[in-house]
């Protein structure tokens, strides 16, 4: 497997992880000691795969390593979002 593939791999596999590290906290299917952590964690760890997307789409131009750029930007602001949503549904 070529280096830019692998980097591709990873920059899709990390924000799915992320993904599903948060639909665990919020529904817990599988009760963790987390606490808060998955929703905290893409601001982590996205700019990494972001990183890697890019570098695969410099070496490439395939569409997988626009998925993960796409796919990491997305999950990059769910801190964000969490955050602004949570202050204006529950109050400050």
């Amino acid at each position: 497997m070529k280096t830019r593939k692998v980097g591709t791999a990873i920059s899709i596999l990390i924000p799915a992880l992320l993904t599903l590290l948060i639909i665990n906290f919020v529904y817990e299917i599988i009760p963790t000691n987390f606490q808060g952590i998955p929703v905290f964690l893409p601001m982590f760890f996205c700019p990494f795969g972001i990183y890697l997307a890019s570098i695969s789409y410099k070496l490439d131009k395939g569409i997988w390593s626009k998925i993960g750029i796409i796919f990491n930007a997305i999950v990059f602001f769910t801190p964000f979002v969490w955050m602004i949503g949570g202050t204006i549904l529950f109050g400050p």
